[in-house]
Order: C-alpha cells, then structure tokens, then sequence
C-alpha cells in the first residue's frame, strides 16, 4: 500500500493510460513517461479495434476475464464521452464464425468497435484534468527499487540525451516490448509478436452490418473505413513464437474467407497497411499486479500464489495481446484497488490468473518436483 500516493507510469499506449485515468480517479499523482512523441504509439494506435466476448464451452478463466474486461470498458467509454471530439466506440454487433466462416460459433448483441487512440486520449485528458502529469519523448532506462529509502527511482533520457533521475512511492510498467527490458527478473514470459492491419477506404452502401470474425475479422465501414486483420509474422531474429494456424493467410484472404464478395471490391482499392507490436504471454492472459521481489529467494516452503515474495513498489500491466481493449481498464483498476489497499474488483481465481507472479511460481513448483 502506497502513502504518499506518487506514482510512476510507463507507456502511453491502453495501460499506461487507463492507469493514468484509475489512479488520478483514486486520488493518486501519477506520472507518465512515454518514450515516443505522441501517445497510442504501438498497437494501441490502430484506427479501429474490435470488443467482443470470448466465448468457450465451458467458459473458463480466459473468458471470465473478458467478460469482466468489457462490463468495465464499456462503462469507461460511457464515462469518457464528454472528453472525446467524435464517438469512441459503436455498439453494432459481433459474429462470431469458426475458421472457414461455415459455422456460427457465438452472436455478440453487446460488442462492437472502438477507436483506440481517441479512448487512449481521452483517458490522458481526463488524468490530466485531475492532476495527472504527462510527458512524451522521454524513454525509461531503468528502474531501481531502493528499500532503504522506501522509493522508486527511475533513469530517464529525453530526446536531447539528457539525463535526470525521479523518485516515486510506486512505479508501473505498461511499455509492452519495454516491460521485459525493465524488468529482467520477473519472469514474466512475454513475446513480442508483430502483427498487421489492413484499412480499407468503403463507402457505406459496400459496408459490413456488424463485426465479423473467423481466420480474422473484418469491421463494419466507419466514417468510410474499414479494418481487417491481423496477419502475424515472426521476427528476422526468430525470438517470437507464432503458433497459429493461419500465419501464412494475408489479411485480404482473410476478408475473402468472410466475404468473397467484399473481397473482391477490395482487391481493387489500395490498403493502408500498419503495422505494430503486440506483447502477449505464454498462457495468453495479461499481467496485473505487483512483480516479483528479484532480491528474494524462494524456499523449499513456497508452495502458493500469496506465499511468493512482491516487490512492494513495482507494479505491471502488460503482455495484453490482442485483448487491450476489454484488459487495460479492467487491470488498470485492479492496480489502483491495489495501491489503496481496498478489495480487487474481480474474483480471486481471476486475480490469481493474471498475478504477474505465477510463472515465476509455476517454474519454482517444478523446479521442486525434479
């Protein structure tokens, strides 16, 4: 728990800055640092992202926490609207088909589109407006926990190559790709995975009626735009591990398989192709809490998620993959009820799902039985 309520936040992309909003919301000062010029630099600067239920069977941890993830997101974007020029979001509907778009797997009412930058902006501005400092063109170099004097102390440069150090009562990672760099020893089991969208200008007569998904997924044209993706591709060095069936599909294949027809008139329009990183974890759902202690050992004794030692004043929201939208604000709460001291607004279970110690456990209980 946080006294003096100093925060430090880094990235500025849909963690950085639903922390930024939940914390100056919870009464803390945060302050964001952001290595590029502008904010919604990475992924989080696609033109249009899909929120939409993530259905299973048996409805398991993963789409628990989706679900969670959307109640909340949904009620940020309703919350948010007065700091916003143009809607951010649109309640149209998703479908969910199997991979060859033949069989219908689940109908979304409640899903949509929303518009990344726009909520990652109004996020900044509606911290800003309560307090919160927000600064561009400074890159993090490191991160030092100093017990001693109870503080957090982050090596910044800026564009200039000048260098300070500041201080904070508590410090949160939120730089997707950065996240492993800062925090060598957390075990946090991230992979940067590089993926590409395709926009596509469609007049309104040509477009979709709702969201629709299958190998990937096509939106409905807004404001004359349409986004399909996301192909995926493995890195030169080949450290990213792409398990997907469908790799080798190019994003206008992609749109064929869920309309031949669509396609079609596409093949004949110029795409607008943008391409970012994702940073995802093995088991696929984020991290959300405070990392562990690098000082600590773990005893024999370790057997459970509460026994293993945390850092008190670093914090992570990251390795969201393709799932920032229903992740960030939900995990950006979670952390500020965190700081307070208060109850966490999901489950224990869910809490425990996304704690960004249990690989780090999970290696120690192996590690145990061999």
């Amino acid at each position: 728990m946080v006294t003096r309520k100093t925060v430090g936040i880094i990235g500025a992309g849909l963690a950085g800055a639903a922390c930024a909003r939940a914390l100056s919301v919870a009464g803390f000062s945060p302050a964001l640092f952001e290595s590029a010029a502008h904010h919604a630099a990475g992924a989080s600067g696609n033109a249009i992202g899909i929120l939409h239920q993530l259905y299973s069977k048996d409805h398991n941890l993963a789409s628990q926490w989706v679900e969670r993830g959307i109640e909340t997101t949904q009620r940020w974007i309703s919350e948010l609207t007065q700091f916003a020029s143009r809607p951010l979001a649109g309640c149209c509907g998703v479908l969910q088909l199997d991979a060859q778009a033949s069989e219908l797997i689940h109908w979304d009412p409640n899903g949509g589109w929303v518009r990344p930058p726009e909520f990652v902006q109004a996020c900044l501005t509606h911290a800003q407006a309560i307090g919160a400092e927000i600064n561009f063109g400074v890159r993090v170099e490191s991160i030092h926990d100093d017990p001693a004097q109870s503080m957090v102390a982050l090596t910044l440069q800026n564009q200039d190559g000048k260098i300070a150090t500041r201080h904070f009562d508590a410090v949160i990672v939120c730089a997707a790709h950065d996240a492993s760099r800062l925090l060598p020893h957390a075990m946090l089991n991230l992979n940067s995975i590089r993926g590409t969208i395709s926009s596509y200008r469609l007049p309104q007569d040509q477009s979709l009626p709702c969201v629709i998904c299958a190998a990937g997924y096509a939106s409905p044209s807004v404001d004359g735009e349409m986004v399909v993706g996301a192909s995926y591709e493995r890195l030169a060095d080949g450290e990213i591990a792409v398990s997907e069936p469908d790799d080798e599909l190019t994003n206008l294949d992609r749109l064929r398989i869920i309309s031949a027809d669509l396609a079609a008139y596409c093949e004949k329009l110029a795409p607008e192709n943008r391409t970012s990183l994702r940073c995802a974890t093995l088991d696929r759902m984020p991290h959300a809490g405070r990392v562990l202690d690098p000082q600590a050992r773990l005893g024999a004794s370790i057997s459970q998620m509460h026994q293993m030692p945390r850092s008190s004043r670093i914090w992570a929201l990251t390795g969201l993959g393709s799932r920032g939208l229903s992740s960030a604000p939900l995990g950006a709460e979670i952390i500020a009820a965190g700081l307070c001291g208060g109850l966490a607004p999901v489950s224990k279970r869910l809490l425990q799902a996304v704690d960004p110690v249990r690989f780090a456990l999970r290696r120690h209980q192996r590690r145990k039985i061999s």
